[in-house]
């Protein structure tokens, strides 16, 4: 089997800034995880269908976006713990707390992508960034309307 391109870019780097970047990503795979997570949550409470598609669409990038990143860099593993539920109905605090993770992200990526001079990885990690930007958009977005949009249905 071919190594993946990030593989081979971590394999060629000294250790100090590869194994920060290892780290970085690790933890940006886990929450990418427990984002996709609790945002599928979210959009099952939402009764307004652009948000709840909305929702679902951002869960399914993140989701995306773990599953690819752990095949990358090596960490089948990190997807393995369940992240924990926030049960209950949608509400502007679960919603805040996923705007939060989302801007977590956002720095992550921007963090990981001072540890490298090389050209294709500094773009890739400033285009998930960029997602990232986009996703924290789309739920403030939600949250400025969402009043009258939840149900009172457990998630």
């Amino acid at each position: 089997m071919r190594k993946t391109w990030w593989r081979q870019w971590f394999e060629g780097r000294a250790a100090d800034n590869a194994d920060a970047l290892q780290a970085l990503l690790t933890r940006a795979c886990r929450q990418e995880t427990a984002l996709a997570f609790h945002l599928a949550d979210r959009a099952r409470a939402v009764r307004f269908a652009p948000h709840r598609l909305s929702l679902e669409g951002l869960a399914e990038r993140e989701r995306q976006n773990a599953h690819a990143m752990a095949r990358e860099i090596g960490g089948g593993a990190t997807l393995a713990a369940s992240p924990a539920h926030r049960l209950g109905t949608l509400t502007a605090t679960k919603l805040i707390q996923d705007l939060a993770e989302t801007e977590d992200l956002y720095t992550l990526y921007r963090q990981a992508r001072w540890l490298t001079a090389d050209k294709i990885l500094r773009d890739k990690l400033e285009g998930m960034a960029a997602e990232e930007d986009r996703s924290s958009q789309a739920i403030r977005r939600i949250l400025g309307t969402m009043d009258s949009y939840v149900t009172d249905r457990p998630s």
